[in-house]
């Protein structure tokens, strides 16, 4: 249909042409009689052609294993892509939270080395100056100090305030030494919490450099789609198969739906949308990347046929509900990313997908104007964008015929 048949055939005579080459060579290859040198020289002639050509029959087979790899799904790829950098980030996001959990015990650890050193440091200095104290009282000597009392009631005081310095001095003491393991225990705690800070750097720094090179080549399979025709007509089939594989699951959904409306375990759903056609708020601000229906690539001169539409939009913009409703669906899709299913109710559904985060879950009342999601780019060709549809009963309506005619 585009000249993906043809460019098979070219592929496969070339291979073909190289290998038929090889084989003339090693038929027509001296055997392996005595040679003289002139022949000698003529056999590493064959050899150095023989080795060129081997060499570059396995350069030819290794571009088409690239080219097939890259045609086999590209959807497929870049779902897994997708779901790859979306769990690292995740991870990074963990690391970075005990990164700073960590840190801040680092920061308490050394604030209460720093206040135990200085209370330390007064106790050495009391400790100073109660020695130089009883350096005095061994000067004069106890006994005599014992006998200069004038009474036994002077005895007695002297006797008790020595024991009561005495008994302070040992107290002193003791809060010194206890202090002074308190500060080697913090010394070791800060020891252990570094040494785990500069684990959680590496780990944090390993898992950047990961997601960098997951984002290189998204960004590499994306050029591809956008610059080789044979990639980007890949491409057109996997989201034709991820379109009809999303009619099957709001068909499933709707299904579902009804089967608990009639047992009525479910409350009925909100009324009234039908009656905003016209009047309903764009889900985010952007530009339209493209529209309902037909979508021509000039470029390729090929198009695709779409059931929604696609607003540009910076990745993290707040994603709204256009209108009251119960959260049907919230979770992977392939060909879609990360996509929010919004049950309206009387059969109306709104979809928004390629979305970096969602914010509800399955089951989820939200309110018009409640932000349900994040801009992304999981699953989109196009780089961050919303893609937006409006459908009744399964079926898919414009949504421009029912949002608000201003500029989204």
């Amino acid at each position: 249909m585009f000249g993906y048949p043809s460019f098979r055939r070219e592929v496969s005579t070339r291979l073909l042409i190289l290998n038929t080459l090889a084989l003339f060579l090693i038929l027509i290859w001296p055997g392996n009689f005595a040679l003289s040198n002139p022949e000698k020289l003529q056999k590493e002639a064959w050899e150095q052609k023989l080795g060129g050509l081997k060499k570059k029959i396995e350069e030819e087979k290794e571009k088409v294993k690239k080219i097939h790899q890259k045609e086999s799904s590209v959807i497929s790829q870049l779902n897994t892509l997708d779901r790859t950098l979306s769990k690292k980030e995740k991870e990074l996001k963990l690391l970075n939270q005990k990164l700073s959990l960590v840190a801040k015990k680092v920061e308490k650890t050394n604030k209460e080395i720093q206040s135990l050193s200085q209370a330390i440091n007064a106790q050495v200095k009391l400790l100073e100056e109660r020695l130089v104290a009883l350096y005095k009282i061994e000067e004069i000597g106890l006994p005599q100090l014992l006998l200069s009392a004038e009474s036994l009631a002077d005895l007695a005081n002297s006797q008790f305030f020595l024991t009561t310095i005495l008994g302070q001095d040992r107290q002193i003491i003791e809060d010194y030494q206890r202090r002074q393991n308190q500060l080697g225990n913090y010394r070791e705690q800060l020891h252990t919490d570094e040494k785990e800070l500069q684990l959680l750097k590496r780990e944090a720094e390993k898992k950047r450099e990961e997601i960098r090179q997951d984002r290189l080549k998204k960004t590499e399979l994306l050029e591809s789609v956008r610059n080789e025709k044979k990639i980007h007509l890949a491409a057109i089939r996997d989201l034709e198969v991820a379109s009809k594989n999303l009619q099957t699951l709001i068909d499933r959904l709707e299904k579902e739906l009804r089967e608990k409306a009639k047992k009525e375990i479910i409350a009925p759903a909100v009324k009234g949308f039908a009656n905003h056609r016209g009047k309903l708020p764009f889900p985010v601000a952007g530009r339209l990347l493209s529209t309902f229906g037909r979508n021509e690539n000039p470029k390729f001169n090929t198009f695709t046929i779409q059931k929604g539409i696609e607003i540009e939009a910076p990745e993290g913009a707040e994603v709204r509900a256009i209108y009251d409703g119960r959260v049907l669906y919230a979770d992977w899709f392939k060909g879609y990313g990360k996509i929010l299913i919004i049950d309206h109710g009387e059969g109306f559904y709104t979809l928004s997908g390629h979305a970096s985060q969602l914010l509800k879950k399955a089951g989820d009342e939200v309110k018009a104007g409640e932000v349900v999601a994040l801009v992304g780019d999981t699953g989109s060709l196009k780089g961050p964008c919303l893609y937006f549809e409006i459908r009744r009963q399964g079926k898919p309506l414009n949504p421009l015929e029912w949002l608000q005619p201003a500029k989204p």
